[in-house]
């Protein structure tokens, strides 16, 4: 029978951690932990889920004025404030709400992006939420008798999810930064404690 005889490598030489080589890598180096990254997916669920209910209820002023008081009712005031009937601005209500559509829509994405920590998710991630983004704001025009269809709403959407991702992969770097530098510190200890 024939013996197979395993090449040795000095200790020296052994490396005690993994590291893809540039063409294999997938994803910023060292995730966080599954578990993290499962419960900012799921908060990313609740906020699209959220998102969406406020962006399509006709009833969505009042309970936001019952659970938040009267900022909330100011915020309600500046969306589609140009739209409704009778409703005339005054200088503390803004004609617009663009960047409460590029905040919730940030947010969205940013978590999302946290979640699937990987640069093509991001990639994907992206354009799914764009195009979430712009369905919700196509059905606000079908399914909600006082909101209508605004370009500029669908325009801040995007600019919201470009936001996010941005977000995202800036938290991609600097985590891959520190990751980096820990692991750079982490190897000459392991070396000097096998020596």
């Amino acid at each position: 029978m024939d013996t197979l005889e395993l090449p040795t490598v000095a200790p020296e030489r052994v490396t005690w951690y993994h590291v893809d080589p540039p063409h294999r890598r997938r994803s910023p180096r060292d995730r966080p932990p599954a578990v993290l990254r499962a419960a900012i997916g799921l908060l990313g669920v609740g906020a699209v889920l959220a998102a969406t209910a406020l962006l399509l209820s006709d009833r969505a002023p009042g309970l936001l004025q019952l659970a938040f008081g009267e900022r909330a009712h100011r915020l309600w005031e500046r969306i589609d404030a140009a739209e409704r009937v009778g409703f005339r601005p005054d200088a503390d209500v803004p004609p617009t709400d663009f960047l409460a559509h590029v905040a919730i829509w940030a947010v969205v994405a940013a978590l999302f992006g946290l979640a699937v920590w990987s640069w093509r998710g991001l990639v994907g991630t992206a354009v799914l939420l764009a195009g979430t983004s712009l369905l919700v704001e196509l059905a606000q025009g079908r399914y909600a008798t006082l909101r209508t269809v605004q370009a500029d709403d669908a325009v801040a959407n995007v600019i919201g999810v470009s936001f996010g991702v941005l977000t995202a992969a800036a938290c991609y770097a600097v985590w891959s930064l520190v990751a980096g530098v820990v692991r750079a510190v982490r190897r000459p200890r392991a070396a000097s404690m096998r020596t």
